[in-house]
């Protein structure tokens, strides 16, 4: 039985050591949100997904920057998904009467809280977001990331970018 154990150790540990960390960049992805009232409590989905080549990977975590393009004062519950929102009937376009920027989707199993960002009378704060979407859209080349309000914004229309956005990826065995 000791033996067993120790040979599962030693597995263990080998497995373990077959294992490397390295840093991808993602692409800045874009989010526009209106101050549609309507929206609230649902996630807003960018109509163009972030693509970038696939990077196999047992687990992800993704750091970076979430900017605005007004200071703002609030906290956002950030999202990841794999499938298109424009695909999904429970998802809205939102349109500037001839292009649809966004879809306003609520939360259902496509979707998943990846990590929050908070607004300090500021246009800028960091992030660190984790979870299973993630893991697998780094794997695909593709996801969409999504923010959900649960305030009203204090302007007609905020635009936020995901910027300088850096996957940690966990790979091998």
């Amino acid at each position: 039985m000791k033996r067993l154990l120790l040979s599962a150790l030693g597995l263990s540990l080998l497995l373990a050591a077959c294992s490397v960390s390295v840093t991808v960049p993602l692409p800045e992805q874009k989010v526009t949100v209106a101050a549609l009232g309507d929206t609230l409590g649902q996630v807003i989905y960018p109509a163009q997904a972030m693509e970038f080549p696939g990077v196999p990977a047992k687990s992800v975590e993704v750091s970076g920057t979430l900017e605005a393009n007004q200071p703002l004062t609030l906290t956002l519950n950030l999202y990841a998904r794999l499938t298109d929102p424009a695909s999904d009937p429970s998802c809205t376009a939102l349109s500037d009467f001839t292009t649809t920027y966004a879809y306003a989707c609520p939360v259902g199993p496509d979707d998943e809280r990846v990590g929050s960002a908070t607004f300090a009378l500021s246009q800028s704060t960091s992030l660190t977001l984790k979870g299973q979407n993630l893991t697998y859209g780094v794997q695909a080349g593709k996801l969409w990331l999504g923010v959900q309000l649960n305030q009203a914004l204090p302007a007609p229309q905020v635009e936020f970018t995901f910027k300088d956005l850096k996957a940690t990826v966990v790979a091998g065995l």
